[in-house]
């Protein structure tokens, strides 16, 4: 299957070629946390992720066309 990839903040570093906007082909009924270990995200980093505009857990399974959005959450104040 494949999904289209957007990383913002700190993400762009795991994408191919640092581009910010990427497909990505995974194996069917893989998840978000599965996304990111095939682009070498450590595991201690969890970054916000979003699946077709709403928010998701890692253990969220992707399907063929999903639109998947991450970033790095900041804090402050």
């Amino acid at each position: 299957m494949k999904v289209r990839v957007r990383c913002f903040t700190g993400m762009q570093q795991y994408a191919p070629g640092g581009r910010g906007d990427f497909e990505m082909a995974l194996p069917a009924g893989s998840s978000a946390r599965q996304l990111l270990e095939a682009l070498g995200v450590p595991p201690d980093l969890e970054p916000f992720v979003a699946v077709n505009g709403g928010k998701v857990a890692l253990d969220h399974l992707l399907q063929d066309g999903d639109d998947v959005v991450m970033f790095r959450q900041m804090e402050g104040g």
